[in-house]
């Protein structure tokens, strides 16, 4: 076997991280890693499938087909290969995978197509596997989950890979999700349910690398929340609290009469329970739909909105600025900054924030899902000499990193403090601002979910000096 010229060397805190995973699978344990955003979890990944197990029959599962491809790119051209490396592309027959599946040491996939090909083949086919790697396992989880708290086919591809080791890796396991069935809705930690689902784990948290040289390694980001005033904006918004108000109160009245007990918990858990109350449909979906409707206010451009306005006639849709006041402060911002990374949730919103910042002869570069190719744009971004800015929807910016920028502005928040953590980090430091509009629901949702993330994440985040 052809020895293979490595060219890589593992910082210390990654040799820590790889002697603890040698220790824990020697044990047969399987393991849970928590290594936070550009912390190298290629380094880590390269040096499994090459050094700490060069011998072992290994399925490396990435979760999306860009990141295949990518990650494909990465085994075979980085560091010098992995040998027995084949990958399975969305393309490949059945029979031609299975094949593959037998004759390859090591194998790139995605959960789907590996699902299938184990469906239809022998049952010694997942058998003959001695180690499963998990890219980003935190997604295995459903953000609210009944009957099914895993996203497909992990359920049935966990326990179809039951007799290997399995070797999942995160940027961050801290968060929680709902866990609801017919009688109870329960606030789990993410991390809890990941343990049920694979046995016999040992976890390493970005906890145990204290003392190693991770801290000269470890990219702050310090993060300031700017508030935009905008008048119709926190008229329409006290308008849609009212009306949820009013509907939450309609739910909490049916479950007083039908199930007093599901209304303990919801006042244990919070509002969120109430979304997915057992009561009337029509009760239900009004507060869904309202707070969708909060949720467009704050993110997405008038015209655009005033389509999902029609329903409430308290709310006078003439009174809306012809231009969101977000925009104009986003403009304002990258005005001011060499190279900005903007994340918005519409793709309209993305295209108008482009308009403006054109017309400020600011250069803007899009990447969305409708873009085919978004490493061109990518390459042009940062190549690009001059004041630029990158706008990207919540499909575009999967997977990428952009340590070139100098600031992050979040458009318009979600409320999952993991998912606005990992898009802090896509600038791998710098400095991260979330707009938000003042005197509404927004102000009070970005304060939270910045409190958490400083809370869950203190080695690299802070809060600006000014905020």
């Amino acid at each position: 076997m052809q020895k293979v010229d490595r060219k890589i060397k593992p910082r210390g805190y990654q040799k820590l991280i790889l002697d603890l995973i040698k220790l824990h699978t020697s044990k047969d344990k399987s393991v849970i890693l928590e290594l936070d955003c550009g912390m190298g979890k290629r380094v880590i990944t390269y040096e499994l499938l090459t050094t700490l197990f060069p011998d072992k029959k290994i399925i490396f599962i990435v979760l999306s087909s860009s990141s295949l491809v990518e990650t494909k790119d990465f085994l075979q051209n980085e560091y010098g290969g992995v040998e027995g490396f084949n990958w399975i592309g969305p393309g490949i027959s059945n029979s031609f995978a299975q094949k593959l599946l037998q004759d390859s040491r090591v194998i790139l996939c995605t959960p789907q197509k590996l699902s299938n090909i184990l469906n239809k083949g022998p049952r010694t086919l997942a058998e003959s596997f001695d180690i499963v790697i998990i890219n980003e396992v935190d997604k295995l989880i459903r953000r609210m989950g009944s009957r099914r708290v895993l996203v497909y086919p992990w359920p049935e591809l966990i326990g179809k890979l039951s007799s290997s080791l399995f070797i999942g890796m995160s940027g961050t396991l801290r968060d929680s999700h709902y866990v609801l069935d017919q009688d109870q809705i329960e606030l789990r930690k993410e991390l809890d349910t990941l343990v049920e689902f694979i046995p016999d784990v040992e976890l390493i948290y970005m906890d145990c690398l204290t003392g190693t040289d991770v801290a000269k390694f470890t990219k702050e980001t310090t993060v300031e929340a700017i508030p935009v005033s905008d008048p119709s904006i926190i008229e329409i918004s006290e308008i849609i609290d009212d009306l949820l108000k009013e509907a939450y109160n309609d739910i909490r009245a049916e479950l007083r009469e039908e199930d007093p007990d599901y209304l303990k918990q919801v006042d244990a858990i919070g509002p969120q329970a109430l979304l997915q109350a057992p009561v009337t449909e029509s009760l239900r979906g009004k507060a869904q739909s309202l707070t969708l409707l909060r949720k467009y206010l704050f993110s997405m451009i008038p015209q655009q909105l005033k389509k999902f306005l029609y329903r409430y006639p308290d709310i006078d849709e003439s009174e809306l600025s012809v231009t969101p006041q977000k925009i104009l402060k986003a403009v304002e911002i990258a005005k001011n900054t060499n190279k900005t990374v903007i994340l918005c949730s519409y793709i309209r919103t993305a295209k108008t924030i482009s308009l403006f910042l054109t017309r400020a002869k600011i250069k803007p570069f899009l990447i969305t899902g409708q873009i085919f190719d978004k490493n061109v744009v990518l390459q042009s971004f940062r190549n690009y000499d001059g004041k630029a800015a990158i706008i990207m929807s919540p499909v575009g910016e999967r997977d990428i990193d952009l340590p070139e920028a100098d600031k992050l502005i979040i458009y318009d928040c979600v409320r999952t403090t993991k998912t606005v953590y990992q898009q802090l980090k896509r600038i791998r430091g710098g400095h991260g601002i979330f707009l938000y509009y003042d005197k509404t629901y927004e102000a009070r949702k970005v304060q939270s979910v910045i409190s958490t993330i400083l809370e869950r994440y203190p080695w690299s985040t802070k809060l600006a000096s000014d905020s």
